[in-house]
């Protein structure tokens, strides 16, 4: 009988945690951001057509190799679990799709990288200042909570 109510109250708790964490995300990743979108440097990234259709053209091709990446690195993971799945399963075998797998990604995070040093380039100092501060506040959620 002891060992029914043990369960029950782990299960409760769980439901409580689970309730909580989630509610304290979703708050976290929904709640607008006074200066989304918008730098809080006194300049806007002000580009030129050139820089506008020269950054295009290194997105575009930044976001097709991405999906090409994206669908590589989905493969080998979906080969790793097969490969862990069997009864019988090579060490070695996984060992080596994990180092392909990890290759992959580290390729991928140089391309990001590379695109990012190509961006910029085509900047001026004070347009590279702000897309560098615009670039953080989507990275690091970084709000400005204290700047009123």
């Amino acid at each position: 009988m002891q060992n029914k109510w043990v369960k029950i109250f782990f299960a409760a708790s769980l439901a409580f945690t689970l309730a909580f964490v989630s509610t304290a995300v979703y708050k976290k990743f929904t709640a607008p951001r006074e200066n989304h979108g918008k730098s809080i440097c006194k300049e806007e990234i002000k580009l030129d057509g050139e820089q506008k259709e020269k950054i295009k053209r290194i997105i575009k091709q930044f976001r097709i190799s991405l999906l090409e990446y994206k669908q590589d690195i989905l493969d080998k993971r979906i080969a790793i679990i097969e490969a862990m799945s069997d009864t019988e399963f090579n060490l070695e075998d996984i060992e080596k799709k994990t180092k392909e797998l990890n290759e992959r990604e580290n390729q991928l995070n140089l391309l990001f990288v590379d695109t990012l040093i190509r961006l910029n380039a085509l900047l001026e100092p004070g347009q590279r200042l702000n897309f560098l501060y615009q670039l953080s506040q989507d990275w690091f959620f970084i709000d400005n909570k204290d700047k009123k």
